[in-house]
């Protein structure tokens, strides 16, 4: 694995733990449009890592 992959990588783990954590606020505060684009997001993270890996 590349160095550049590497630090892409680094940054979307921290991407995909903020979006975690913005994910379990809307949900606590019962704001479901917004837990719903938080979904999506988390969900977008993981394929981006998915990709890099293979």
């Amino acid at each position: 694995m590349r160095k550049e992959e590497i630090a892409f990588l680094a940054q979307m783990v921290d991407a995909l733990e903020e979006a975690g954590a913005n994910l379990e606020q809307t949900y606590l505060r019962e704001e479901y449009e917004k837990f719903d684009q938080a979904k999506k997001m988390l969900i977008q993270i993981q394929k981006k890592i998915s990709e890099v890996v293979k």
